[in-house]
């Protein structure tokens, strides 16, 4: 077991340094995110929430960082936690995970959470965003643009934005890119102030209408429902946290 806990350890470090190189000399002008995934271990929720609680200061002090935010997946699925880490660049991205203490702490993950995946992602402008708070229940989706490609879909999101942002349920629309353009291509992220209101918001004809549309512009999809935590306190002025 130690054996195997020491390979995902330096397997984890090899694939974060991967991300930090290869994004350090990426286009540094939109606001990126890195966004880790992990399961509980069976039974070990409590002992990995203890954790937290002993490290959420030390992750939130760098300047580089400009939030960070944690959800537990609605329904319980797998992945069942989500933290989010955003910064203004990949250069700070860089500089805050090379910093010891940080660093120190990531390796940890490995031995508090199971199934642990990261992805880079990149800010897009396909949404107006009204305001920086988080809202209580967040809806992912991810896709790949297809075999019509990528720009033929913005063009059609283009066409589309005002549909989803009329409805008075939603509160925040971000779209984001995969930053090596791997799988998932595209990101976008729906928030509401509760479950009942982001149900009804998919409800409604027209907005039902374009993500069906959008199933049909694009493959591999798949639909993450998360739930807002209080672990962290930079949370971007978070609201109704849990």
């Amino acid at each position: 077991m130690m054996k195997e806990k020491n390979f995902l350890i330096l397997f984890f470090s090899i694939l974060l340094s991967l991300f930090l190189t290869i994004s350090s000399s990426l286009a540094q002008s939109s606001t990126v995110k890195y966004v880790y995934t992990l399961d509980y271990p069976m039974g070990e929720k409590a002992e990995y929430l203890d954790w937290i609680s002993s490290i959420a200061s030390t992750l939130q002090e760098p300047a580089e960082l400009l939030s960070i935010a944690s959800y537990d997946n609605y329904f319980n699925a797998s992945p069942q936690r989500y933290i989010e880490f955003v910064f203004a660049n990949t250069a700070d991205a860089t500089k805050y995970f090379e910093n010891p203490e940080i660093s120190r702490i990531i390796d940890e993950l490995v031995n508090h959470g199971i199934n642990v995946d990261i992805h880079l992602i990149k800010g897009r402008g396909d949404y107006n965003i009204e305001n920086e708070q988080r809202r209580a229940i967040k809806y992912v989706f991810n896709l790949d643009y297809g075999l019509r490609g990528k720009d033929e879909y913005i063009n059609w999101v283009k066409s589309i934005v005002h549909v989803l942002q009329k409805p008075e349920e939603i509160r925040k629309i971000e779209s984001f890119d995969n930053y090596f353009n791997a799988s998932p291509n595209r990101f976008i992220e729906f928030e509401f102030d509760s479950i009942e209101d982001a149900i009804k918001y998919f409800d409604f004809p027209e907005v039902k209408a374009v993500v069906e549309m959008s199933t049909e512009k694009s493959i591999n999809h798949s639909i993450s429902v998360l739930r807002l935590r209080g672990d962290y306190y930079s949370n971007q002025s978070s609201i109704n946290e849990q």
